[in-house]
């Protein structure tokens, strides 16, 4: 799952108008924005193995810190408790913008698995989860489709531009965020080098979530 993550973060804050969208896709994407370093540090394990589904090489045969629903709690509880005792202390809903990032971090686990092939873990090892999309491109890309235009509606809905023209600029970025998984999964080639896909998907994951933060502060 890429941007079908996001999906949350848009119904997140149209559910909690004082969190950051911003913030929202970081949390959404935490664990990936985790994982990633992780294998170039040797923590976790991603082999490339050329068609192992149509959508990528990606065989995770050990993610267990980043993947596990274990390890998801973990990190969302993480996530409360600075929001909740640090970031958002001074704030009257701190204890609400908190559990939204919370669930924003957790979802990632429940997003990823309707896409990933059985390989995520409660803990580490067996039972391991997955029903497995990756293996239809076309499947994936109209799942993580409907899921992110559904979550801008609920957004839309929930929130109100400021001016004339921030009322076209979240559905624009929903449509480049949709080009641009269009894009990874029908036109560029896959990239199986660690270090460049994690320079590269970090990149991406902070940019997003810059334009995130630009545009939410443009609609109240």
């Amino acid at each position: 799952m890429f941007i079908g993550h996001y999906a949350v973060a848009f119904a997140l804050k149209g559910k909690e108008k004082n969190a950051s969208l911003g913030m929202l896709f970081i949390a959404t994407q935490f664990v990936d924005i985790l994982f990633f370093p992780f294998v170039v540090a040797g923590l976790e394990h991603l082999k490339f193995v050329k068609g192992f589904t149509a959508v990528n090489d990606f065989n995770m045969d050990f993610y267990p810190f980043t993947h596990g629903l274990l390890g998801s709690f973990v990190w969302a509880l993480l996530f409360y408790v600075v929001y909740r005792f640090v970031l958002a202390k001074n704030k009257a809903a701190s204890k609400r913008i908190a559990l939204v990032m919370a669930l924003a971090v957790l979802s990632h686990w429940f997003t990823d698995l309707i896409v990933h092939t059985p390989d995520l873990p409660l803990i580490n090892g067996q039972p391991k989860f997955g029903f497995g999309l990756w293996h239809s491109k076309i499947l994936t890309y109209l799942t993580e489709a409907a899921l992110l235009i559904l979550g801008l509606v609920y957004y839309l809905k929930k929130t109100k531009a400021v001016s004339k023209t921030s009322r076209y600029t979240a559905t624009v970025f929903v449509t480049f965020l949709l080009l641009i998984n269009y894009l990874n999964l029908f036109v560029l080639p896959t990239n199986d080098a660690i270090k460049s896909l994690t320079v590269s998907a970090l990149v991406f994951y902070f940019l997003f979530a810059g334009i995130a933060h630009f545009i939410d502060k443009k609609r109240t």
